[in-house]
């Protein structure tokens, strides 16, 4: 399983506290979360994101779940706001292709 690496900016707002110099370490999201995080950034719900990566419901609320923990206990519509940053990083470096659901 590969690891993919997702930087939080330090001035996105999380519910755990911040440490002291304001960058925060790297998430570390496996490729099943980080495909799930982009799709995100669409606002879909979890049968639409089910439906398009064709995972399970429960496998998809199981991912957000880990997401957003990973993501400093972020909400949902921040992990979209994220994610939607995060397409757009991809699509300006050139790498649309891997913006988009496996």
């Amino acid at each position: 399983m590969r690891v993919v690496s997702f930087s939080v900016p330090a001035w996105f707002p999380s519910y755990d506290a911040s440490p002291a110099c304001g960058v925060r370490p790297p998430a570390q999201l496996t490729d099943q979360e980080s495909a799930v995080l982009l799709c995100l950034a669409t606002g879909a719900s979890n049968a639409e994101l089910a439906a398009e990566l064709q995972l399970s419901v429960s496998t998809v609320k199981f991912h957000v779940g880990n997401i957003r923990t990973k993501l400093g206990g972020i909400s949902r519509l921040q992990a979209c706001l994220l994610a939607a940053l995060a397409r757009e990083d991809l699509r300006l470096s050139g790498g649309g292709a891997a913006a988009g659901p496996r």
